[in-house]
């Protein structure tokens, strides 16, 4: 993407080896979601591999990341309410 916002249609012309990413950072399935957000933020890219026993075992997306965070908020936010209502409830017995 980032060749074609420079170059433009030039771009398809190019050989991929005049543009791919040489230096891959990649993660394992048991990496912390935390951490591969952070790998991400810091070096601005959007994907990242994941690598069992030196092969592609699939691609995290910052979409997938994110949506992922989000559910895992939405469950704590869920308990904590939960919890804050049995509270309420034996409060008044």
């Amino acid at each position: 993407m980032r060749a074609l916002g420079e170059k433009e249609s030039a771009a398809l012309e190019t050989p991929v080896a005049e543009i791919m990413t040489r230096k891959v950072v990649s993660c394992s399935r048991h990496d912390k979601l935390v951490d591969l957000m952070q790998r991400m933020t810091d070096g601005k890219f959007r994907h990242l591999p994941v690598i069992e026993d030196g092969r592609l075992i699939g691609i995290v997306s910052i979409g997938d990341a994110v949506e992922s965070r989000l559910e895992e908020l939405e469950q704590e936010s869920d308990t904590l309410r939960e919890y804050i209502h049995r509270r309420a409830d034996h409060k008044y017995d």
